[in-house]
């Protein structure tokens, strides 16, 4: 009797310790999930705001490169 106490205590333990580290991983999936979204959100909307008021060359140098090339028929890449 007491052992089938202790067994069914271990069974329960191992039962808790597999459904805490599941509930873990899909909560550090979840926040992890929510933190990128607002991260790509904020970037998003940083980008959109200083994209309408920010020169060529403050966004990117691919950016600048593109825009120099259009916009300056004398522009040369440096070697």
């Amino acid at each position: 009797m007491i052992a089938e106490a202790i067994d069914t205590a271990l069974t329960l333990g191992w039962a808790f310790l597999i459904w805490l580290t599941l509930v873990s991983l899909t909560a550090a999936l979840a926040l992890h999930t929510l933190i990128a979204i607002a991260w790509w959100t904020a970037r998003t909307t940083w980008r959109a705001v200083r994209g309408t008021s920010a020169p060529g060359w403050a966004r990117s140098r691919y950016a600048a490169r593109l825009i120099a090339r259009r916009t300056r028929p004398d522009y040369e890449e440096a070697a």
